[in-house]
């Protein structure tokens, strides 16, 4: 088997795939339209199967100490709210792994050939190559020159800001209203990542505050603590869009991998990690088998169905939490199996 390999994008989960493959003996190449990564962008939490999956590229524990990832426990009181009722309280202890996003792409790009200004619009001008990988994100060249434009990423006709505020706060969550919601979580010791949603078919104009002030700022508890310390500058704002079903994530002698093949809603938390997975499972999928087809048939089978589950999950959990009609409902069997549970309530 030829081990020549052209990433597309160097993104998430085009660098987690190219250092799979370069461990594996593959020679990589990624090919990065933009001019140089990206050196903004808030925490992401890394679930226990990103963790593993850092283990086996080389990016372990002691490289997780660097400038960028920490390592909390959960405060106690974090919990599910609506504006007026607290619905569930999950009591504190948990350990997150976080870490900012040029952090993590710093790690994945350390010794990994990357060529940058390089626009590429599909795997079809790399003819040669015995291998192409296409990492190119939401909008993926790649996915439209194999399976065509009914496959292009579709609307979810909703929009969200996000960012990151200094200090913490006396509570995480999520507070859920009608065709709304604004989440807040710990970006280390010292900051909060935040981020609003609400149902919209369109983005809206700088500035952002303003509208944010509108929308959320007679909310009360934590929401209100990271409202008054937002900075205008500092809030990202876009649509949000999702991958519609593949047949496949592999096509010939190419493989999508993250958002190019599963783009999903935000309200998981589950994009970057799932990229990850993806990466460094495609690389083992070629290792464990004798000809390129086994791997890349051995990679879909892996990852298609659960990420494509994940896919479903997200825009469902979206719609449960900005539901307009029968909220009271779904607001009573969230408080009543969180007291099954032993989870406090409360009235704000």
């Amino acid at each position: 088997m030829s081990t020549e390999a052209i990433v597309i994008g160097a993104g998430i989960g085009g660098l987690s795939a190219a250092r799979a493959l370069k461990r594996r003996g593959w020679t990589v190449t990624v090919l990065e339209q933009g001019a140089a990564l990206p050196t903004t962008g808030t925490m992401l939490g890394m679930w226990p199967a990103a963790i593993k999956a850092l283990d086996g590229i080389g990016i372990d524990a002691q490289a997780r100490r660097a400038d960028g990832w920490t390592t909390i426990s959960s405060a106690a009181g974090s919990g599910l709210w609506t504006p007026g009722q607290k619905l569930v309280t999950v009591p504190g202890g948990m350990e997150m792994n976080l870490v900012a996003r040029p952090a993590l792409l710093r790690a994945l790009a350390d010794g990994v050939d990357i060529s940058f200004n390089s626009r590429v619009d599909g795997p079809a001008k790399f003819p040669g190559a015995a291998l192409v990988v296409g990492a190119d994100g939401i909008n993926s060249g790649s996915r439209r020159q194999l399976f065509g434009e009914q496959f292009a990423a579709r609307s979810l006709e909703s929009v969200a800001w996000r960012g990151t505020v200094r200090g913490a706060v006396s509570e995480y969550g999520e507070t859920w209203a009608p065709g709304a919601l604004f989440g807040i979580t710990p970006a280390g010791p010292d900051a909060t990542n935040w981020y609003a949603c609400i149902n919209a078919d369109h983005t809206f104009a700088e500035p952002y505050l303003p509208r944010l002030e509108a929308l959320f700022g007679s909310w009360k508890g934590p929401v209100r603590e990271v409202m008054d310390r937002i900075q205008e500058g500092a809030i990202l704002h876009h649509q949000l869009f999702e991958t519609p079903t593949l047949p496949s994530f592999v096509r010939g002698n190419t493989a999508l991998i993250g958002d190019a093949a599963h783009a999903m809603a935000p309200f998981l938390g589950r994009g970057a990690c799932e990229a990850l997975v993806d990466g460094v499972a495609l690389g083992r999928s070629l290792a464990g088998t004798a000809t390129l087809d086994a791997g890349l048939a051995a990679y879909d089978k892996e990852r298609r169905r659960r990420t494509q589950r994940l896919v479903r999950a997200s825009r469902l959990m979206g719609k449960v939490a900005m539901m307009r009609r029968g909220a009271r409902l779904r607001d009573a069997a969230v408080g009543g199996a969180g007291r099954l549970m032993g989870l406090r309530t409360k009235r704000l």
